[in-house]
């Protein structure tokens, strides 16, 4: 029979499911979910199951196909049921939500066991697999079994940095939606592309991660992001506004404030706090998300990694949370932690040892405190932008050697162009040689299509996909092109720098087991510089936009080699 509950005294009609039919349909026997079925009508003949759950396991999922068409589990199921008639009745749940309920009942917040089980951090994500095992092992898991709890849906916002800047971008155009309402209500009419496509950006595919590639997969991740960017977009030409917008407020809910600057071209959020990083770059008009990468980090089921099998070697009628299988040898190899979160305009100071395979690996020592350190900031008001101040150090010998970088951001007036104009100095009166770097991640999701590639200065490489490796010694700028979507980014230098490129690929689950996936392209500019208390001065230059023109801009006085 069905429960109420009750919220501010409005009611609600609860189902609960049988768990059990939850993992023996389509996975068990048709004899086991029969006998499941007989022994609950045999305690009481008038009693109910009810049974919700997803249709891939239907076909859908790794082996089910064959297992519930071919090998024909369906239609013996179907048919097991018609000739139990006489005392299964199969009737539809808004049938059964009309009955008289059972009582009053109020559940906490909470999801099912996996899912609570995949919010937690990896420490405990491998201890509650311990405590799972420990109640079996004991035969005491089908009395206690329901007492334990995992996390909470929401520490995958606290998991995952790349969750929680998206949930946060989708609160922030819905924040701005009904900003628009209250202070355009003879518009709220035309503004209803903005609103459906604020929903659409609410499909909760990419925002958490488990058995299921979920956040792990950049095709999901890019296109609720360009659901977002669309009612943004719209609201903002809605409103008539035209000029450069800055917002500073503690946008990711971290207790510290972001800077937020648009314009008709780009949104970009800044994170002072964290190294004075560009953790996202919007092209507005093309719907689509850069810095749409991910951050490779260690995972509670990588241990399960060394008892994976290579696909057929499973049993096709698993459950998909029982399924451990890879997809290809040696990915072990790609089990690499990062150190911090892989954006945009990341300041490095590489001593001599630091080489592309160190970068590769995550390996490497950065002499300089920036990465992940707080710069201070201003706001330009003249030519609307960002400056960014920190006052670190490098460490020489042991001992600490005082660095000051700034980095000043502003928005080309004629759109398309963001200018990033770096000053390095030493205020000790010495002089330094350092090797300073400059790093930008931006993804394309494809790293070896064809129809995207790496241009460096006027060339195009031998090896010129997304997910190729290279170091360029003298070189001004590179461009990641996608001829698919007609898109290009460029960063380029007014001064030779060594220019490194290195594919991000992750290790993650999935519905056919451990996966390789790249998650973008990291770029280096590395300068051979001399400090004193002089300041040295570069500067950058970031081009957006659609193909052709970032190549025509970018490389304005050279020819494109194809």
């Amino acid at each position: 029979c069905p429960f109420v509950t009750e919220n501010e005294g409005h009611k609600v009609v609860l189902l609960p499911i049988w768990k059990q039919l939850r993992y023996q349909i389509p996975f068990g026997t048709v004899e086991q979910v029969i006998a499941e079925l007989r022994s609950h009508a045999e305690r009481d003949p008038s009693g109910m199951l009810v049974y919700a759950d997803d249709g891939e396991k239907f076909g859908v999922w790794p082996g089910t196909h064959e297992h519930c068409y071919n090998d024909g589990w369906l239609r013996q199921f179907f048919k097991a049921i018609y000739e139990n008639r006489d005392w299964l009745e199969i009737v539809p749940l808004g049938k059964v939500a009309g009955r008289k309920a059972a009582g009053r009942a109020h559940i906490p917040s909470a999801s099912y066991e996996e899912m609570l089980h995949w919010a937690l951090p990896p420490e405990a994500f491998v201890e509650y697999e311990q405590l799972e095992k420990h109640l079996k092992d004991a035969g005491q898991w089908e009395r206690f079994g329901r007492f334990v709890r995992g996390g909470h849906w929401r520490g995958f916002l606290t998991k995952y940095e790349e969750s929680n800047l998206m949930h946060k971008m989708m609160l922030r155009v819905s924040d701005r939606l009904a900003d628009f309402e209250k202070r355009f209500p003879e518009k709220i009419d035309q503004a209803a592309l903005a609103r459906d496509r604020l929903y659409a950006s609410q499909c909760n595919c990419p925002y958490w991660h488990g058995v299921f590639g979920g956040l792990y997969l950049p095709h999901i991740r890019q296109a609720v992001y360009s659901c977002m960017i669309e009612a943004d977009h719209s609201l903002r030409t809605l409103s008539g506004e035209r000029e450069v917008t800055i917002e500073v407020y503690d946008f990711d809910a971290d207790g510290s404030d972001e800077v937020i600057m648009a314009d008709d071209r780009f949104t970009t959020v800044f994170r002072p706090e964290a190294g004075g990083t560009l953790v996202y770059l919007a092209l507005n008009r093309e719907r689509f998300n850069l810095t749409d990468t991910m951050t490779r980090r260690r995972e509670g089921y990588h241990l399960k990694l060394t008892q994976a099998a290579m696909p057929g070697a499973s049993k096709k009628s698993n459950s998909i949370h029982d399924l451990v299988l890879a997809k290809e040898e040696g990915l072990a190899d790609f089990l690499i932690e990062d150190s911090y979160h892989k954006r945009c305009f990341i300041d490095h100071f590489f001593g001599d040892d630091v080489t592309l395979e160190k970068l590769q690996t995550g390996t490497f020592n950065d002499e300089g405190d920036f990465v992940r350190e707080p710069y201070e900031y201003v706001l330009l008001r003249k030519a609307p932008g960002l400056e960014l101040v920190r006052d670190g150090q490098l460490l020489r010998a042991g001992k600490p050697v005082p660095v000051r970088v700034v980095k000043r951001f502003t928005f080309d007036p004629d759109g398309g162009r963001m200018n990033v104009a770096y000053e390095l100095s030493s205020p000790t009166g010495g002089e330094y040689e350092v090797r300073f770097a400059v790093e930008n991640n931006f993804n394309f999701q494809a790293g070896h299509a064809d129809d995207r590639y790496l241009v460096i200065d006027r060339e195009r490489p031998a090896n010129s996909y997304l997910d190729s490796t290279g170091m360029h010694d003298e070189a001004y700028g590179l461009a990641m092109v996608d001829d698919y979507r007609s898109l290009a980014v460029a960063v380029g230098s007014d001064r030779p720098a060594a220019i490194w490129h290195l594919p991000i690929f992750t290790v993650s689950l999935s519905e056919g087991g451990f996966e390789k996936v790249y998650q973008g392209t990291t770029i280096l500019h590395i300068y051979r510089l001399t400090l004193s208390s002089s300041p040295t001065k570069i500067n950058l230059s970031l081009v957006a936009g659609t193909n052709q023109e970032v190549l025509q801009r970018a490389f304005a006085t050279q020819t494109v080699g194809s």
